[in-house]
């Protein structure tokens, strides 16, 4: 039996992603799929369903990990870009927010597909995310205005 290649891995060997700090973040859909809602040039993103409860979901990310606060954050047809910000070292880590994050997501946007009789695809995620380490003021800053900045550029 074959095994599948093994994927390189874009975190920091040896770094704890459980210190506290600013972490900026990128969740993309499934395949990039438009799945998230419709954003026309100018205009604020019109949320999908999935839409909906992404953005649902990601408020309630300070109720399920109270050291974590969110910064700043978009939502775009077909990714997230957030701000968060772990307040205390070694409470929890990136990934488990994350993970828990697309977790609840999916979990109620497939309730709501299967209670309308319509297929659940097996995810609406990509199966990574990509995330940057925020080292200073500066660089803090210019995340904050490419996600304000983000659908300028759609």
């Amino acid at each position: 039996m074959e095994l599948p290649p093994q994927r390189r891995s874009i975190r920091y060997n040896g770094y704890d992603y459980s210190m506290a700090g600013y972490y900026a973040l990128t969740i993309c859909a499934h395949n990039k799929a438009h799945i998230f809602g419709s954003l026309a040039t100018g205009e604020s993103l019109q949320p999908s369903s999935l839409g909906e409860v992404t953005l649902l979901e990601l408020a309630a990310v300070p109720e399920h990990f109270p050291t974590v606060k969110l910064d700043a954050w978009i939502l775009m047809p077909n990714h997230l870009h957030c701000i968060l910000v772990l307040t205390r070292n070694q409470v929890v880590a990136i990934n488990t927010v994350v993970g828990s994050f697309k977790s609840r997501c999916f979990t109620q946007w497939r309730k709501q597909l299967l209670a309308a009789n319509q297929p659940a695809p097996a995810s609406c995620w990509q199966r990574d995310y990509y995330e940057r380490i925020i080292r200073d003021a500066s660089e803090l800053e210019s995340y904050r205005r490419y996600i304000i900045d983000n659908p300028n550029r759609w």
